[in-house]
């Protein structure tokens, strides 16, 4: 028995580079995010546009004042709230 050649002209498409940024931007107005600044304090949910990690959303809260932000390509442990 003979196996049938695909013809390599069909492939599934590859899984999002982040999920968790695909599922935290579903959804989102990401035309006007918030400048990050240490010195602002931000809601869960509030879009933020970093200076070097670009733009985030605020997806949880750590101890203290810290914020879980999600970007395109990382996760990121920020400060908020800072004088």
């Amino acid at each position: 028995m003979t196996k049938k050649k695909t013809s390599g002209t069909w492939a599934p498409l590859p899984p999002p580079k982040n999920q968790a940024w695909e599922n935290a931007s579903a959804g989102k107005d990401l035309d006007n995010p918030r400048a990050y600044s240490t010195k602002e304090t931000f809601v869960l949910g509030d879009v933020i546009e970093h200076k070097s990690f670009g733009m985030g959303i605020v997806m949880g809260f750590k101890e203290g004042r810290k914020i879980i932000v999600v970007f395109r390509d990382t996760t990121r442990i920020l400060i908020q709230g800072a004088k």
